[in-house]
């Protein structure tokens, strides 16, 4: 096997001299299998105009489309298409903004400030605007047998710009900042507050057998179930797998074929993992299907190429997404995700060999009210090598690998554009680090205690 290369070698050093371990976001650097999602209601994309999470008292079933009949080439027959409506725009414009701001008590008040590893609400004891978000776009006419276009731009401006930044756009190829500036995160080389624009794409309907949809550009993952933007999530905080085993966003090219009322099938070519340029000159795979009837869901989604900046290393990640209705308030969802990459590793011998994440995620949602909903989320996220979460995947530095959380929360809506949601989550970890204690506390404790609340105004 290859060698890791020099730089990991300098880390490890540098960890030793130091005594203590340091993740990734505080290094600076990407971990060495880097860092997603689909929304919070059953199997749904991120591009659909956002709402508010609610659970409703029966599942609603997705509309993937119905066949257009037959039609011929050019604008004379068209089947079931109206008369002068081939070429036609269709769709409509549409505006989405709003402001997520909240506060997490660390019951450890941990020195730097830092809920590490917790990202995303990662500020301990202070204010956080997370995100004052934009997104102005035209959607495509998916409801009849004309051609359309459309296209999405989204800006997020807040802490949660720092999680959701693209190699080649918002930063150069080796992490630095090219317009956010200095500050505390990526120890002293990224600001607190910043902008990012996580998707900015061209979209085409295209009016073949079912319908097929085709996107350009840059977009949010297919995979997970969490979601960047905030009023698609239940929690506040957010899953490690979200954080650390799947992409937020990819470039490239991605066609969703409609299969018929209940099936809809994905596949596309993209630059990898958080990559607006292409690092490495090698494309990857994106693959996924949703079938949905009344009152349940199913996804699968598989990622598959070569993320190393030289393109020799494999990396694949499948991620399962399973929602059902349990009767007439409670919803349950079941979320398991898999991952490896090759040479990912050093073993005790100094090797490169392969590293695994992978976990399981379990929602349970109570609708109380029409309007208050009570959840809890449980999770278990097995970084077997240390490679996603501090990112110091070799065996004599690091040891353990499990992460734990339980995260018990509310969704109150005294109004339809303000959501409340408080929640208290505990995290615990075996895992073991050279000079350190545990994870948690900056490096000092193996668990966790935090008490969060964030509000999410809609305008």
């Amino acid at each position: 096997m290859s060698h890791y290369p020099n730089w990991r070698l300098l880390l490890l050093a540098g960890a030793l001299m130091a005594g203590r371990a340091c993740f990734a976001q505080d290094f600076g650097v990407e971990p060495v299998v880097l860092t997603p999602s689909v929304e919070a209601a059953p199997v749904a994309f991120e591009e659909v105009p956002v709402q508010n999470i609610e659970l409703t008292d029966s599942i609603q079933q997705t509309n993937w489309g119905e066949p257009c009949g037959n039609y011929d080439v050019g604008c004379y027959d068209v089947g079931c298409c109206n008369s002068g409506c081939c070429g036609a725009e269709g769709g409509g414009w549409f505006f989405d903004s709003w402001i997520d701001q909240g506060y997490t008590a660390n019951f450890d008040h941990p020195a730097s400030n830092f809920n590490t590893p917790m990202t995303f609400n990662d500020r301990a004891d202070e204010y956080q605007m997370n995100q004052l978000y934009m997104a102005l776009g035209k959607d495509v006419d998916d409801q009849n047998c004309c051609w359309s276009f459309g296209g999405r731009v989204d800006l997020l401006y807040g802490s949660d710009y720092f999680f959701t930044t693209a190699r080649g756009l918002e930063t150069y190829t080796d992490g630095s900042q090219k317009w956010n500036g200095t500050g505390p995160r990526a120890a002293g080389a990224a600001a607190l507050y910043g902008l990012a624009m996580p998707q900015m794409y061209a979209e085409v309907f295209v009016p073949v057998g079912n319908g097929v949809k085709v996107k350009f550009g840059h977009f949010y993952t297919i995979m997970g179930y969490e979601s960047v933007m905030a009023p698609q999530n239940f929690f506040y905080s957010h899953a490690y797998t979200m954080q650390y085993g799947e992409p937020f966003t990819h470039t490239g090219v991605l066609g969703t074929f409609d299969m018929g009322e209940h099936l809809t099938i994905n596949a596309g070519v993209v630059n990898g993992w958080d990559n607006f340029n292409n690092p490495n000159g090698q494309l990857s795979a994106l693959l996924g299907f949703q079938y949905s009837n009344d009152c349940s869901s199913l996804s699968y989604s598989l990622i598959n190429g070569k993320e190393d900046v030289d393109g020799q290393n494999n990396r694949f990640l499948q991620s399962l997404v399973y929602t059902r209705k349990l009767g007439q308030y409670w919803t349950y969802v079941f979320q398991s995700d898999f991952g490896l990459e090759e040479n990912g590793k050093l073993d005790r011998n100094f090797q490169s060999d392969t590293a695994f994440w992978y976990g399981i995620n379990q929602y349970l949602y109570y609708k109380y009210t029409d309007k208050l909903d009570l959840g809890v989320r449980l999770e278990w996220f097995r970084d077997e090598d240390n490679a996603r979460v501090i990112a110091i995947p070799i065996e004599l530095l690091s040891t353990g690998g499990n992460y734990y959380e339980m995260t018990l929360g509310a969704n109150w809506r005294p109004r339809d554009f303000i959501n409340i949601r408080p929640e208290i989550r505990y995290d615990w970890s075996n895992v073991d680090l050279a000079g350190a204690q545990g994870p948690y506390n900056d490096f000092m404790d193996k668990q966790m205690w935090t008490a969060a609340f964030d509000v999410i105004f809609k305008f």
